[in-house]
């Protein structure tokens, strides 16, 4: 499987222990034996240290930017 070379600033969730949107960073991918058409994402916030795991989208249908499956 491959991946996306890097996830932009806009589309980085944002840490929601602040009023301000301060952006998570991606710290690693992880698929699930049991699901492995889901990849998941561990984020951390740069200020606070907060974790958060959320599924990371690795095609894009018809656009341009489409990632094809391995």
């Amino acid at each position: 499987m491959r991946y996306r070379p890097s996830m932009t600033y806009e589309e980085a969730p944002a840490c929601d222990r602040h009023d301000a949107g301060v952006s998570m960073q991606l710290r690693t991918m992880h698929s699930d034996v049991s699901r492995p058409d889901v990849v998941v994402g561990l984020f951390e916030c740069p200020d606070c240290g907060h974790e958060r795991w959320l599924p990371i989208k690795t095609s894009y249908g018809d656009s341009e930017a489409a990632v094809p499956a391995a």
